[in-house]
């Protein structure tokens, strides 16, 4: 020990640059994900992830989590994370999960509709966004680490929506792991609850615990994102990919896959819940609550053993509910036709860097 101490005051003696050398390799480390082109090759590495193909139905609304760290240059001068950077985080969590859950179905997607087209065109289906919202509720201090859960919400004719919580590291565990089984399962029972509980539940053990009546207190912050598939000016139903994917259970006989189209056709009855009665249920209060179900249901841990419950049924029955939420946060595009730039004063105009 004495001899590296001595080795290294040597080499800042004769180096005079030494000290900071070692001072910038410290300060890139702890900004590894935020130097040049390292955000590209981590999406990349999702691709060596195993897929969720083996596992069917029941992998369809499991969350895959990913950990990572509040980097010096995510803070802003509130000494917390940025909200801003919560949405880079935010791409890579859905990309690892698109990965695991749909890779194999997006390329026999792809492939299916060349041989359709007669071999003509592109084999390769391209995944777009259109759109994110991130709802805050905590800070994520410097160097803080946390957790990504991400999971499908939901799906329509047109779009797949995505959800992602910003979890506190460790304060939350699943009861299992379908892709990863050589992991052990975590039996315990998290007592953490948020205030204006008024009910209890009965736990795996037989004892009491509370149940939470809010959005879990774990939670940093949630985002949604929803995704369309394109070929060309094809839009692709995620329906057809999900089910190349092993995610979908046998259909009923009257239940059509939805077509391939330029111009995706209106939703009809029976494709996502109508937006009157349904919406008017979801309140300011209630929303959030909705959409952290994954956290706060302990159904939801469920390992591969229920693999065979998840019927036609019951997967329509989660993504209705998932739809609830989504065409409620759909109804945002409005705010689009509301803007009228050009047919009013405006305060000034200025450059963003001086």
């Amino acid at each position: 020990m004495a001899l590296e101490a001595a080795t290294l005051l040597k080499f800042l003696k004769m180096e005079p640059l030494g000290f900071w050398k070692l001072l910038c390799i410290f300060f890139a480390l702890l900004n590894l994900k935020q130097l040049p082109l390292v955000w590209h090759y981590i999406p990349w590495n999702s691709k060596s992830r195993p897929t969720a193909l083996s596992t069917g139905p029941s992998a369809l609304f499991r969350p895959l989590i990913l950990t990572s760290r509040a980097a010096p240059l995510e803070c802003d001068y509130n000494l917390h994370k940025s909200n801003s950077t919560y949405f880079a985080d935010f791409d890579i969590g859905r990309m690892h999960l698109l990965m695991s859950l749909c890779r194999l179905g997006i390329v026999q997607t792809g492939l299916d509709l060349w041989e359709a087209d007669g071999k003509k065109g592109s084999k390769r289906l391209w995944i777009m966004m259109g759109g994110v919202s991130m709802n805050f509720r905590r800070e994520i201090k410097p160097l803080q680490k946390f957790e990504m859960w991400n999971r499908i919400l939901s799906w329509d004719r047109k779009w797949i929506y995505v959800v992602t919580y910003f979890v506190e590291k460790d304060r939350v565990r699943p009861r299992g792991w379908l892709l990863q089984p050589w992991r052990r399962h975590d039996n315990r029972q998290t007592q953490q609850v948020s205030e204006g509980t008024e009910e209890s539940m009965i736990n795996d053990g037989g004892q009491k615990k509370e149940k939470r009546t809010g959005p879990h207190p774990a939670i940093f912050a949630t985002g949604i994102a929803k995704y369309v598939a394109k070929r060309g000016r094809l839009t692709i139903p995620p329906e057809r990919i999900l089910q190349n994917s092993g995610l979908l259970p046998s259909k009923p006989r009257d239940r059509k896959t939805p077509p391939v189209s330029e111009t995706p056709a209106m939703p009809t009855e029976g494709d996502t819940l109508p937006t009157g009665a349904a919406l008017q249920d979801i309140t300011s209060i209630n929303a959030e609550s909705l959409i952290n179900e994954t956290l706060n249901d302990p159904t939801a841990a469920k390992t591969a053993g229920d693999k065979q419950g998840w019927d036609w049924e019951r997967v329509e029955e989660e993504r209705q509910k998932g739809m609830r939420i989504a065409e409620a946060w759909n109804m945002t595009e409005k705010l689009s036709e509301e803007f009228d730039g050009d047919e009013g004063m405006a305060l000034g105009q200025y450059y963003d860097f001086p």
